[in-house]
């Protein structure tokens, strides 16, 4: 329990710790055309940023609120437009959403867009701080916003939610400066299937300004690394040699060692992944009085959903769930095994993330007691083994490969 209690100290305490992340970039100053280049700090924005840290050549520091600047990116990964425009604050979500057709709009907001295509009908994306998404084009100095508005309305007694889906027949109205048909009766408001409408649409029109410029693709994270840790399983063992019996306590911690797999779904931003480890451990039981030592070998799956909450620290904690799969294999062992195939325990986790490494305790629990056990047959004799409801474990899991590309 101090070692759980000391953990979770260092966990919170590490988490509370912010620190900066600095990458090539540059910014331009309002009113200014003049490029100044240095290193900005990238905090893997989940929402548009509204004030950014900077250092100059000099490595001079300083923090900007966006509206003192007209620009600003990191290399090779995003750039960003600031202008101001109005903006849609209507409520989204569906327990938020209002019997009403008409918007609420917040005038002549300053914003700092991201730059999905550069072109004569430039692309911008904004999410922002109530975790809404907006999309707009630019034509000249003229900003529009794509309207996607959800709504209810009561018919016949009963309340619908309804989306007009006007951003549709908005681009449908752009779209017939192109000579041929650019259909938009099925596009959907998301980053990629707006992104590739524009490109089609620039390409037929063609590009007076300097011809588009894509942002990156998001694409899905896949990830392999290797895990070590320990376990505080204590299970009880009953040991029998013909009519004599014993039993006792498997000794803690016991270790754990073995490969974890994880993947991020495309514009995820890395924050909810589906992980899935798989680990061998050996709990190891010893009674001196008697001079008896044994140990069981066991093979463990633990398919995990895994939430990482991005602050503004390149240290991320997250939090997640799943269960555990422990199973006795046999192989050549000359062992046999009687009783469940496999035992089952929920699981709960904490951890940290800092670049490839991550920490994690977890919390273990069997919802539902096997008062039998399982009996292992093996040629010292006969062990009967009773497992702990609860149970807690610690690993550290680096990861040798990602496809995940970050800026230096």
């Amino acid at each position: 329990m101090k070692l759980l209690k000391t953990i979770l100290f260092v966990f919170i305490s590490v988490s509370a710790f912010s620190q900066k992340n600095y990458v090539d970039g540059f910014i331009i100053l309002k009113n200014q055309t003049d490029t100044l280049k240095g290193r900005i700090d990238d905090q893997d924005w989940i929402s548009n940023p509204t004030r950014i840290n900077f250092k100059d050549v000099n490595n001079s520091e300083q923090s900007y609120e966006i509206a003192e600047l007209s620009s600003f990116g990191i290399t090779g990964k995003e750039n960003y437009l600031v202008a101001k425009t109005d903006l849609d604050i209507t409520p989204f979500t569906t327990n938020a959403l209002l019997k009403d057709r008409n918007l609420i709009v917040k005038k002549d907001v300053i914003l700092a867009f991201l730059v999905l295509l550069k072109a004569d009908y430039t692309l911008l994306y904004l999410n922002d701080d109530t975790n809404k998404q907006h999309f707009f084009y630019k034509e000249g100095e003229k900003i529009t916003e794509l309207i996607n508005h959800s709504f209810l309305e009561e018919r016949n007694g009963k309340v619908f939610e309804f989306n007009n889906k006007l951003y549709q027949k908005q681009l449908e109205l752009l779209f017939n400066n192109c000579a041929k048909t650019i259909k938009t009766n099925n596009l959907t408001y998301e980053i990629r299937t707006m992104t590739d409408k524009f490109i089609e649409f620039s390409e037929c029109i063609g590009c007076n300004y300097t011809c588009y410029v894509k942002k990156k693709e998001d694409k899905g994270i896949f990830a392999v690394g290797v895990m070590a840790g320990i376990s505080s399983d204590r299970n009880l063992v009953a040991h029998g040699v013909y009519t004599t019996y014993f039993s006792s306590k498997t000794i803690v911690p016991n270790m754990l060692f073995g490969l974890s797999v994880s993947f991020f779904t495309k514009r995820n931003l890395n924050r909810t992944s589906f992980v899935f480890e798989t680990f061998f451990n050996r709990e190891n039981v010893k009674i001196e009085a008697l001079n008896y030592s044994t140990s069981i070998n066991y093979l463990n799956f633990v398919p995990l959903m895994r939430h990482q909450f991005n602050i503004r620290s390149k240290i991320k904690p997250f939090v997640g769930g799943g269960i555990h799969i422990k199973h006795i294999p046999t192989f050549n062992s000359g062992i046999q095994v009687y009783g469940p195939p496999i035992s089952i325990f929920l699981v709960g986790e904490g951890g940290i993330k800092w670049n490839n490494l991550l920490a994690s305790a977890r919390f273990k629990f069997m919802p539902q007691k096997n008062s039998e056990g399982i009996t292992v047959y093996k040629q010292d004799g006969v062990d009967r083994i009773i497992y702990e409801r609860i149970n807690f474990q610690f690993s550290l899991t680096y990861l040798l490969y990602t496809t995940a590309k970050k800026a230096k």
